[in-house]
């Protein structure tokens, strides 16, 4: 049986996320070392005001799910984010550093 998640950012006092250690507490917040154990899909919603989400809250949020994943590719396919269009190619580009710098999450 496949479950499925939902992470909605506006309970995380946006419109601006940053700073890696806010992304820590938000990962910590919504239990995501346990999802990672067991949703199948987890849907990610960015509202439509949100000024940014910085690299570092990313980072500290979905890092180690990426490291987890293995693979760009692996971890689209689980986490699905819907965001303001602006944002989009952001997270593309923090997916990628995340997989370069493993080591900072391990």
């Amino acid at each position: 049986m496949s479950t499925a998640v939902n992470i909605d950012f506006s309970k995380f006092n946006g419109p601006v996320y940053a700073g890696r250690a806010r992304g820590e507490s938000a990962r910590k917040q919504v239990k995501l070392d346990q999802i990672d154990d067991g949703a199948d899909v987890v849907e990610i919603i960015v509202p439509d005001g949100t000024y940014t989400v910085t690299s570092s809250f990313f980072l500290g949020m979905f890092g180690p799910s990426v490291i987890r994943a293995g693979s760009r590719d692996a971890f689209v396919k689980r986490f699905h984010f819907k965001t303001p269009s602006f944002l989009q190619n952001d997270f593309e580009e923090y997916i990628s550093y995340a997989l370069e710098t493993r080591k900072l999450f391990s």
